[in-house]
């Protein structure tokens, strides 16, 4: 009786969350209990091990508060023969995904932050890794309540750079083009103003024109006597010429005379 009660125990304790075989490697992300001194003494964690395949040699091991699993996102998933992602969070929230390449001897690994919303990373057109982020609390101070900004990061890798960067290229438009119109469906254009415009700086480098739409902003800002035409005008404004500030382009005004 005792012995089985021991196994429960140390199995609750080292719970295994998952695994993958790639490229001559073996990737688990188990969970642990964090046995340093801290805040987290106690509490339950996340351990990143990876394995040799033919020699059963441990080659990194990396110990975590991250917990395994994101919900919509596996722990670890095999994106291609080069690459595998694990994915944690922290208390059922603040995902992160640590992205490994793995090829010869040769293992790098980096991580991105997703917040709030976890999505699994793609492989673009040509062969890059990209991955949704939303971040929020971009204006503290300013706006209250979770108001969420896009941002498309791609991986870039070569001798000098393995890292993940914004983009806003015409591949990643499409997906900026997506969020506006999912947001704009989701909430009156004066609750959500912000990320909107943000979503709209982000896709001009598309082939959908943002003028339209600036034009149906503007009249959708003055519905319930809130804003005049100018007020709407000026208040749109004031947020294009803010959001540059946190990463997003510069709104082009040759391609929109006389919108804004």
């Amino acid at each position: 009786m005792k012995l089985i009660l021991t196994l429960a125990l140390l199995q609750g304790m080292t719970a295994y969350a998952g695994e993958v075989h790639s490229n001559g490697y073996t990737v688990r992300f188990d969970e642990r209990i964090e046995e340093a001194s801290g805040d987290l003494h106690g509490a339950t964690a996340g351990r990143v091990s990876i394995v040799r395949t033919s020699d059963q040699a441990l080659v990194w091991q990396e110990n975590t508060p991250l917990r395994p699993d994101c919900g919509v996102v596996a722990a670890v998933t095999a994106i291609n023969d080069r690459f595998v992602a694990v994915c944690g969070h922290l208390g059922g929230r603040h995902y992160t995904q640590k992205i490994i390449f793995m090829q010869g001897n040769a293992l790098s690994m980096v991580s991105v932050d997703q917040y709030d919303s976890p999505s699994p990373v793609r492989v673009e057109r040509n062969g890059s890794l990209a991955i949704d982020v939303q971040r929020r609390d971009r204006f503290p101070g300013e706006l209250t309540g979770p108001h969420y900004f896009p941002t498309v990061y791609r991986l870039h890798h070569d001798d000098a750079t393995f890292g993940f960067v914004p983009s806003f290229d015409g591949d990643a438009a499409e997906r900026y083009w997506q969020h506006y119109r999912a947001t704009r469906q989701a909430a009156p254009a004066a609750a959500v103003l912000p990320e909107l415009l943000a979503s709209l700086l982000a896709a001009q480098a598309g082939k959908q024109s943002i003028c339209a739409e600036l034009d149906t902003l503007t009249v959708d800002l003055q519905q319930g006597q809130q804003h005049d035409a100018q007020g709407a005008r000026t208040l749109m404004s004031t947020w294009l010429h803010k959001l540059p500030a946190i990463g997003y382009p510069a709104f082009d005004t040759q391609a929109c005379p006389g919108r804004i």
